[in-house]
């Protein structure tokens, strides 16, 4: 774990890229205070409800569509 942060270190310390660092403070801020289960606590009834659902239409195989499926449906737009 000890050269993972000092390669961090290093790759920080070495750039200019403001936006960059931003993000990488934000995601390190958040991951330190998050709480498991906290996502699923702060959805509403319905957005729960909303994701179980998509739970079991992803189990349903029968629904899921080949990628050459997908290719001929779509193929006026990937021309």
């Amino acid at each position: 774990m000890a050269a993972i942060k000092e390669d961090l270190h290093k790759l920080i310390d070495t750039t200019n890229d403001e936006k960059l660092l931003e993000d990488i403070f934000m995601i390190l801020s958040s991951r330190r205070n998050y709480k498991e289960g906290s996502l699923w606590a702060s959805l509403t009834e319905a957005q729960k409800q909303d994701v179980l659902a998509s739970e079991s239409e992803i189990s349903d195989e029968s629904a899921w569509l080949t990628q050459e499926e997908i290719k001929r449906r779509n193929s006026k737009w990937l021309r």
